[in-house]
């Protein structure tokens, strides 16, 4: 029953009409996902994360070597640059999807332009002169490529069922963390070519410019693989226009607005993670630098090596979250006998912390918090850190550099403490907020295109880094990595607020409300009788 300004008006299928009032009340539950194409977007989001992270070891060594005039201020533009293209393309790629209701050729696009622009970045070594100009323009191109995440994502959200969407979400939220983490440690790979390498023909190739030749190459061999074996299905949606036997099923379903302030709290909690993701592996080089005195290729190596670990904690916690049915079984088993057994009762509230979304954000978000407890300089840490001897640079020792006169009175992270919380802290914390963010900000959209507002979601995961790596990195030069710390952790207390003020509007979008109840929907409000 639709209720209008002005009319009344009434859809009830006939006898004849084919449609069940079951697939009616449940129009996707005949739908399956399609798990091949699926399987390839989780496996592009990988290709997107290795692209945006693989230099976040290397590029500050690389930077300082190719042009003596670059600071750590302007690294900051450098590792912000990525994120501007994204900032674009990510809105580019969310509209077409949403007007064309294609993945395809959003991602092959994107796929070719970053190709130029990690071909860009490994050319930079044959400039003789303003070096750091050529790599900011050579980042902003290629997150101008990278931003079809937003018509990946979108694709995971519109082509999976309802039943599947928690796991396709989540397993390609666990492909772009991979590739997020496992970038850093190719650069840790090709740290074995030094910084000299070799010349292939007339390209230079070493410890930094391997890896954006390889970069490239990944790109187009990505694009060939989408346009080759890629078939689109959204079997996730409602769409009316089409010419099926579903289509007189969608004309008796109403899809209502959903709730903008939740889904807003969900771009908010992704900004969150991608702004942390972010600062830390792209300051983990300098930081490590001025903290155990590791020169340019120790710190690339090691840190590449601790997010490889990272990597695959965080990986495997992405794939525990889709994976698991333990909330549905326990749920079952409670119906049946709950009230006589202590162990199931234990077992039941272990359930909705499994199954609850709200609850994993909330226990990630506290881990985030254990992680940047850990790495504040505490005054019971030791101290001093050792400055640069005179006449050296990082290539060299590992040190603070003499405009640091922060070090003289911070004091040293233990290192153990350092890889413990890098490798297990930060890999739990980041798919407990992200993942489940992610699926629940699908499911508050509910079954419609969701091109645009995907596109907003991955715009808010790039904007953020873009912002707060300009001001982290000025905050590192000058202060120190304290006020890092405490700037972090002031962001995600703001979000344990909006979780508790608005938690019980975090909810998927009801299709069917109660009955009695009205709800909005674009033409006006319609009641469930």
């Amino acid at each position: 029953m639709e209720i209008f300004p002005t009319e009344l008006k009434v859809s009830v299928p006939s006898k004849d009409s084919g449609v069940s009032l079951d697939s009616i009340r449940s129009p996707l539950h005949e739908r399956s996902t399609e798990w091949r194409a699926m399987w390839i977007s989780i496996g592009m989001q990988f290709v997107v994360g290795v692209q945006i992270s693989v230099y976040y070891m290397s590029m500050w060594p690389y930077l300082s070597g190719l042009d003596k005039t670059a600071d750590m201020d302007f690294f900051g533009w450098v590792v912000a640059a990525c994120n501007i293209g994204c900032c674009i393309s990510n809105i580019l790629h969310g509209l077409w999807n949403q007007k064309t209701m294609s993945c395809k050729w959003p991602t092959i696009t994107g796929f070719l332009i970053a190709a130029v622009g990690q071909l860009m970045y490994g050319a930079i070594s044959e400039v003789q002169q303003n070096g750091k100009w050529y790599m900011l323009v050579a980042r902003v191109v290629t997150g101008l490529g990278v931003g079809n995440l937003a018509a990946l994502r979108a694709y995971g959200a519109t082509a999976s069922t309802p039943k599947d969407r928690m796991k396709a979400i989540s397993y390609g939220t666990a492909g772009y963390v991979f590739g997020i983490s496992f970038g850093p440690a190719i650069s840790a790979f090709f740290t074995l070519l030094g910084e000299q390498g070799f010349n292939l023909g007339v390209v230079k190739m070493n410890m930094y410019t391997a890896s954006a030749y390889l970069m490239a190459f990944i790109c187009v061999l990505a694009a060939i693989l989408m346009l080759i074996f890629f078939h689109e299905d959204y079997a996730g949606i409602i769409d009316k226009s089409k010419d099926s036997d579903e289509k007189d099923k969608a004309n008796y379903v109403v899809v209502p607005k959903f709730d903008l302030v939740p889904a807003l709290i969900c771009i908010y909690l992704y900004m969150i993670a991608s702004m942390i993701a972010t600062t830390v592996e792209a300051m983990s080089t300098p930081l490590t630098t001025v903290l155990y005195d590791w020169k340019d290729s120790q710190a690339i190596l090691y840190n590449g090596i601790m997010s490889s670990a990272g990597c695959l904690v965080s990986v495997l916690t992405n794939f525990g979250i889709g994976k698991s049915k333990i909330g549905k079984m326990w749920v079952s088993a409670f119906r049946s006998d709950f009230s006589e057994s202590v162990q199931l009762k234990t077992c039941f509230m272990f359930s909705v912390i499994v199954s609850d979304k709200r609850i994993q954000i909330l226990f990630g978000l506290v881990v985030f918090v254990a992680f940047h407890l850990v790495n504040y300089p505490w005054w019971f840490y030791s101290a001093p850190l050792n400055f640069l001897p005179p006449g050296s640079n990082t290539t060299v020792v590992g040190g603070c550099l003499d405009t640091y006169t922060w070090c003289s009175s911070t004091t040293r992270v233990p290192m153990a403490l350092y890889i413990f919380a890098f490798v297990f802290f930060f890999g739990i914390a980041f798919p407990f907020v992200e993942s489940p963010a992610a699926a629940l900000y699908s499911e508050i959209l509910g079954p419609r295109k969701q091109g645009t507002m995907q596109g907003l979601f991955s715009f808010g995961g790039s904007v953020t880094p873009f912002v707060a790596s300009i001001i982290i990195t000025f905050l590192f030069q000058h202060t120190g990595y304290k006020y890092v710390i405490i700037l972090q952790s002031s962001t995600i207390f703001v979000a344990f607020f909006l979780m508790a003020v608005f938690y019980n509007r975090l909810v998927p979008l009801k299709l069917k409300p109660n009955n009695g109840e009205s709800v909005a929907y674009k033409n006006g409000v319609f009641y469930s009788m």
